[in-house]
């Protein structure tokens, strides 16, 4: 099976996305609140209890809104209500602490493609050593740095130039090596970019084709799948032009255009939707920097 490149961008965004949180503390107050109240962005939505540090994402999402001070006794009043609530207290604390601590990365110039993520993930793997335990890191950071070490292998057979039996065959070795569930979700992305590798095809040819690699039924179910993204991904792009306009008006307190930016989220995109969205903004934010 042949994996597209663009998948692997996502491994980039994650470290892009937690650098541009982490530079908001440097910004962040100190004025204690006693009460809780949600932020306006969080107004009709459900903590999200996914992960832990989904949760704890779902709670520094509002920074800019509130401040940090106040994010945390949000967070101290929710966890309150766990059995376990006193050790995840001090498991936020260190996790605003890693999260202050990628703002000290310093990035050597010249550095790109391969060379710099593999950098960024050594540096990365340093700091979550010295704020978490073995097993709180396996806890929260599996799944973002299995992702990076897996786009460095890939990147890695990529440059090798070997032809395209060779590379699958050394691909599929490094997925038989991964947990099931794991394995699954990398061979399905493989699955993904042999459908992707179609579009160049006309509709009877990349019908055909379709056919041959998932069977008829979904195949429909494909086409049906196909028309959805297309009605989203011009949704989407009409929210990025509302979403400059607003990031490009400079009479606006950033409060202001936090607030603006998460009530245009919230009309254009439904819940299920929005975390979506907010990963395709860091990406396209990713690679408008790197121009």
């Amino acid at each position: 099976m042949r994996i597209t490149f663009t998948s692997y961008k996502i491994a980039i965004l994650i470290i892009a996305g937690i650098l541009l949180f982490a530079a908001l503390y440097l910004f962040s107050g100190s004025t204690e609140q006693n009460t809780v109240a949600r932020a306006p962005s969080h107004e009709g939505t459900e903590v999200d209890i996914s992960s832990d540090r989904d949760t704890f994402e779902y709670f520094l999402s509002t920074l800019g809104e509130r401040d940090l001070a106040q994010i945390t006794t949000d967070y101290e009043a929710f966890a309150d209500t766990l059995s376990f609530g006193e050790k995840q207290k001090v498991l936020f604390e260190k996790y605003q602490a890693y999260r202050q601590s990628l703002v000290g990365i310093s990035m050597p110039d010249g550095l790109s493609g391969l060379n710099y993520l593999t950098f960024i993930h050594e540096q990365t793997q340093k700091l979550q050593s010295e704020h978490f335990s073995d097993a709180e890191r396996q806890r929260i950071f599996y799944e973002e740095n299995l992702a990076r070490e897996m786009t460095i292998k890939r990147m890695q057979l990529e440059s090798m130039g070997l032809d395209r039996d060779a590379m699958n065959a050394q691909w599929q070795a490094e997925l038989d090596q991964l947990p099931p569930d794991m394995k699954e979700s990398y061979q399905n992305a493989a699955l993904l970019g042999e459908m992707n590798a179609l579009s160049a095809l006309d509709d009877g040819e990349k019908n055909q084709r379709l056919n041959e690699l998932v069977g008829e039924e979904a195949t429909i179910r494909l086409q049906a799948f196909e028309q959805e993204e297309a009605e989203f991904n011009n949704q989407f792009q009409q929210y990025l032009t509302e979403r400059q306009g607003l990031l490009e008006e400079s009479y606006l307190s950033d409060t202001e255009r936090e607030q603006a930016l998460s009530a245009l989220r919230e009309s254009y995109f439904s819940d299920e939707e929005r975390r979506r969205a907010a990963a395709l903004e860091r990406i396209h934010d990713d690679e408008s920097n790197a121009i």
